[in-house]
């Protein structure tokens, strides 16, 4: 894996860990809303449940004393149960009951109509400053045209109740409810943003210092790669030399001509090893011009129809006149003759290879088509595998290393592209992507 490659795959690791860090911090803080909004929802409720009990009118006077001091004595002392007193604190904090003991009824501001079957009226407004007579009954109209028992209107929660030949409509000011929902839900929300903000500040901190001994490692190969193809290139002239002097002095014969073709074949793996090496690195758009791709194609492909038609095989182009982009014109050349080269190799016989070209946008779709009767139940996924041949037993007939496709692909993601793969009716096609 390249440096270029490290550092992609540690966007990917930050950007996965940033929404997912986000998405469970959101959910969890809904989930707090959504259990506080319930749990504030089923109070109110039952507030009102209990002014419609009392007939929308609470008598304050004479508040009941339910403590005797004996409570806190007995919960701290008698029940000694894990589970019980988990339980009771669960209860506790969930605890939405109204009853003449609870202490929130007395802070509770709410007006009430009462409307008797027999036509008459009671408002119920001594306990709240905002709502005179004349309100309530609007307020109470509004309601019972809704046709719902329990309904929200501006900053009230209210209940209509008919029963016992009455019709009880009470609101009960919420204000104060809705204005922790609220603060509750800001709060969620900054803290979800924060918090992942400041996740993905650490997180890209120490992936970074996490990736710098790879990003070395992956120097240290390529530049062995580097190194060791210019070493190994000395003794093979050295090899080339003594075997042609040999063949001078001796004659032809099948050992020095295998001599011959092995030097050769490692003279290429050479120069695809440095090819390699070379692809990895990231792109230099600095030393891209605007380049006619049309003249660069055609000239890549047209050096190959002397290659196809001793092979048998018939090379044609679909290429238009006049496209161009901003790239580099060897690289584009070099993609067209790994395509050819590939399909040349892998072409039935009597088969046709053909070199298209198409304008996308602002950039071009280079396309390499060639009949291949075997393709079928080909495996293409690993076609751009570094070392995978899929003919393995022609590797010496067909010549190659099953790297080229591999360079080609790192030249395509240079220009944001994507190099695939199809195969239909008999016909294998790869094909390319490139953006300016």
């Amino acid at each position: 894996m390249n440096e270029h490659a490290i550092k992609k795959l540690r966007r990917k690791f930050i950007t996965i860990s940033f929404i997912s860090l986000f998405s469970v911090m959101l959910i969890m803080g809904s989930m707090i809303y959504y259990v506080n909004y319930i749990t504030s929802v089923r109070q109110m409720d039952n507030a009102l449940n209990y002014l419609v009990e009392k007939g929308g009118e609470v008598d304050f006077d004479t508040p009941v004393r339910h403590w005797d001091g004996a409570s806190y004595d007995s919960a701290n002392s008698s029940d000694d149960n894990f589970t019980e007193i988990f339980m009771e604190t669960l209860r506790e904090l969930f605890n939405t009951k109204i009853n003449e003991g609870s202490e929130s009824i007395f802070g509770m501001r709410y007006f009430a109509v009462v409307f008797q079957d027999e036509g008459d009226t009671n408002p119920i407004t001594a306990h709240i400053n905002e709502i005179d007579e004349d309100s309530a009954f609007a307020y109470a109209d509004e309601a019972l045209k809704q046709g719902n028992e329990y309904g929200w209107m501006g900053n009230y929660r209210y209940k209509v109740d008919k029963s016992d030949g009455q019709t009880v409509v009470v609101f009960l000011n919420v204000a104060n409810q809705i204005a922790d929902q609220r603060r509750i839900g800001s709060t969620v929300l900054i803290l979800s943003i924060f918090g992942s903000a400041l996740s993905y500040l650490i997180i890209r901190i120490f992936s970074n210092r996490a990736i710098r001994p790879e990003i070395r490692n992956a120097e240290n190969q390529k530049r062995f790669i580097t190194n060791a193809s210019h070493e190994l290139k000395t003794p093979l002239a050295v090899i080339r030399a003594n075997t042609e002097l040999e063949m001078m002095m001796h004659g032809e014969d099948e050992w020095n001509e295998s001599t011959m073709n092995q030097v050769d074949r490692m003279t290429g793996l050479i120069s695809n090893l440095v090819l390699i090496a070379k692809a990895d690195e990231k792109a230099n758009k600095e030393g891209r011009s605007d380049v006619d791709v049309s003249d660069a194609v055609t000239k890549a492909a047209e050096a190959f129809a002397p290659v196809a038609k001793q092979n048998g095989k018939t090379l044609t182009m679909d290429i238009p006149g006049e496209i161009h982009m901003v790239a580099s014109e060897s690289q584009i050349q070099q993609l067209v003759t790994l395509f050819v080269d590939n399909a040349i190799k892998y072409c039935d016989d009597d088969g046709e290879i053909k070199v298209t070209l198409h304008q996308k946008g602002k950039g071009v779709k280079i396309a390499v088509s060639n009949n291949y009767a075997e393709g079928k139940d080909v495996d293409y996924t690993r076609f751009l595998d570094r070392f995978y041949r899929e003919d393995q037993s022609h590797n010496i007939d067909k010549g190659g290393f099953g790297i080229g496709l591999s360079i080609a692909d790192s030249i395509v993601r240079q220009y944001r592209g994507k190099l695939d793969v199809s195969y239909q009716d008999g016909v294998i096609e790869f094909s390319a992507v490139l953006r300016p």
